[in-house]
């Protein structure tokens, strides 16, 4: 398949996936600044399984071409969109993304930068209208406080069984979705209210933002194929974009202890698959 030339909309990507373009995730359970973005989230892993054609991302093999997008979200870099292609990371066995946000070949990734970049936008940027100081909860002590998901449920006032509808979603992808679900959530109380922000150059109020990389080869972890690896902090660039950064690097860390397993969801794919 000629990828760049058979696929220029998302539905070129649903006509090689034998799916309805109009098919997409009921988004109710989930708060409203994130609906769109699930339904985007939805729409780029679909992207992701027509990039890849079959082909299993293999976090062992060191020699297979993988790679993950750094993008562009200050203002300035497109007014309208606020989001540009910045450059690539090649992944081998740690990634900051995980599977599903990969591409195999830095080609297919920038196509489909362009091909879908307002899924890319709805995923990467919680919207302006949504970002005030006032849904602050209160003053948390994030890593005694929060050792549970339960424990973040317990701080948002919401039940741990509420899950989204998976329905839509391919089998390989059910698990991860209620995972990211869970993660956004964990997100919102890491940062308690406030905005994340992609315009702070400024040296003397720089906020910290962090991207958690993981490597998830079978070795790590003792053999579970997972274990926290490192953080990079954002500033003005990120691959994995708001919902999926924290504020200092010991949340970040902690958070993977916490919900390990949600991350390992998110981040690979089952092998049966």
């Amino acid at each position: 398949m000629n990828f760049e030339s058979e696929v220029n909309s998302y539905e070129d990507i649903c006509k090689i996936l034998n799916i309805n373009p109009d098919l997409k995730p009921d988004v109710s359970a989930y708060d409203e600044e994130d609906q769109k973005a699930a339904v985007s989230l939805f729409r780029l892993w679909n992207a992701n399984k027509a990039a890849w054609n079959g082909e299993m991302i293999d976090f062992n093999n060191n020699d297979q071409a993988k790679y993950e997008i750094l993008y562009d979200l200050g203002d300035e870099v497109d007014p309208d969109s606020g989001f540009m292609y910045f450059t690539y990371r090649f992944v081998s066995n740690s990634t900051h993304v995980g599977a599903r946000l990969l591409w195999p070949s830095i080609t297919i990734a920038k196509h489909m930068t362009k091909v879908m970049q307002k899924d890319f936008v709805n995923v990467m940027k919680i919207p302006e209208n949504n970002k005030n100081e006032s849904s602050k909860l209160r003053v948390i002590s994030f890593k005694s406080e929060i050792n549970s998901y339960e424990d973040i449920c317990k701080i948002l006032n919401i039940e741990p069984d509420l899950t989204p509808d998976i329905s839509a979603y391919v089998e390989e992808h059910r698990e991860a979705a209620i995972s990211m679900f869970r993660l956004w959530k964990a997100n919102k109380v890491a940062w308690n209210g406030e905005t994340i922000d992609f315009n702070n150059y400024n040296p003397n109020v720089y906020q910290n933002k962090y991207e958690v990389m993981c490597n998830l080869s079978d070795e790590a972890g003792g053999g579970s194929g997972f274990v926290y690896f490192s953080c990079s902090n954002a500033g003005g660039y990120s691959a994995v974009g708001a919902r999926f950064l924290w504020p200092s690097t010991t949340t970040a860390k902690h958070m993977t202890k916490v919900m390990r397993e949600d991350f390992i969801n998110v981040m690979k794919i089952p092998k049966t698959n």
